[in-house]
């Protein structure tokens, strides 16, 4: 897509109640910047370095802020893109910033179907997997710059406009799901929660789920590998941000599944995109790992499992580790962020390490 608007917005929690602190623009012409915006009202200077809104004013509701928004959107009229873009679609047009119809993005999706295996899609896992110089800051203006950069990086070539499904159609909705032969595949062996208020009745939801194969549970743990979260999330939102459980929104499952069910009742048009999806693939492979000892205790769990499969299965490794303070390895990969006591002990030892996204990169080179 060679136009389009990126943007980010700065919230301060999941509930749209918490309201709008920042809102960056990226107007992008053939892959260039032509024009930015930074909607924002500082309050407290010496709090912006903390991010997720903070130093800046509640712009929610404030008409000046949404007319130099709409300014924007209405003279290019370009497509909307953002990462996770049905979280920020939500807090805009619940507050009147975007029309309902206003045709969007989600960058995640269009650089999954581009590159299928990575182990995340978060953009600061993007940020080192495609060698970004930028660094997040969680503020608006840096973060649209980041995810423009890792867009360029990645140059994804399939975009697919946001499904977006009303609740009150929503019955219908998994009447024609039922309908579609066979089974999906998208959540495949996944341990997936639903928590917080939504509009969509969660006994639907979780038959929708259990349709694209995934194990639906009632409780955050280790072996979580996705919470969806509707309004006033909770405990279990702070259970799986100390877990380091991937997060996302019911609006992001309804676009989800949109993707690979027969929806009938689509309010957007849009081609079905088939993708190969390879459950099983083959990857690099990589002569300094054969025969090694390779310590994982410092990957998230749902993420030790796939990456063990992939050491014994495929690359030919002695041994794996998973103790936090397992010394007697040839290797360690861990998860790129992270104060981890164990890596710091590691460089006397001459123990190599790897971060996870640069074992990502090399499965394939």
């Amino acid at each position: 897509m060679k136009n389009m608007i990126l943007i980010d917005i700065e919230t301060l929690d999941f509930s749209v109640d918490s309201g709008i602190y920042e809102v960056a623009l990226f107007v992008i012409e053939d892959g260039n910047i032509i024009a930015s915006a930074h909607i924002a009202e500082v309050e407290d200077e010496s709090l912006i370095h903390l991010g997720m809104g903070e130093g800046y004013a509640n712009i929610s509701q404030d008409t000046s802020k949404i007319r130099e928004f709409r300014n924007i959107i209405d003279t290019y009229n370009y497509p909307i893109v953002a990462h996770n873009v049905p979280f920020d679609r939500k807090f805009l047009v619940h507050y009147g910033w975007l029309d309902e119809n206003y045709e969007c993005y989600d960058s995640i999706r269009a650089i999954k179907y581009e590159n299928p295996h990575l182990f995340s899609y978060s953009l600061k896992y993007l940020v080192n997997f495609y060698n970004v110089d930028s660094s997040l800051t969680h503020t608006a203006l840096d973060d649209v710059r980041v995810l423009y950069e890792v867009i360029m990086k990645a140059n994804p070539n399939t975009w697919i406009p946001l499904y977006k499904v009303s609740p009150k159609k929503f019955k219908k909705f998994v009447e024609a799901s039922a309908k579609v032969e066979g089974e999906s595949d998208l959540f495949k062996d996944k341990r997936i929660v639903f928590t917080g208020a939504s509009p969509f009745p969660r006994v639907l939801m979780k038959e929708i789920a259990s349709k694209c194969c995934a194990k639906v549970t009632g409780s955050v743990s280790p072996k979580t590998d996705l919470l969806i979260c509707g309004e006033n999330p909770g405990s279990k939102l702070d259970k799986a941000r100390e877990l380091g459980v991937e997060i996302q929104t019911d609006e992001w499952f309804i676009d989800a599944v949109s993707v690979d069910m027969n929806l009938e009742t689509a309010t957007v048009t849009y081609h079905n995109h088939a993708v190969k999806r390879e459950i099983n693939p083959q990857f690099t492979k990589i002569p300094a790992l054969q025969g090694k000892v390779v310590n994982i205790a410092l990957l998230p769990f749902n993420i030790q499992s796939k990456v063990e499969s992939i050491l014994t299965e495929q690359l030919g490794v002695s041994g794996i580790n998973k103790g936090s303070n397992g010394y007697k390895v040839d290797v360690i990969i861990y998860s790129d962020h992270g104060n981890y006591q164990l890596l710091k002990k590691v460089e006397e030892l001459q123990i190599e390490t790897i971060p996870l996204s640069k074992f990502n990169q090399m499965l394939l080179n």
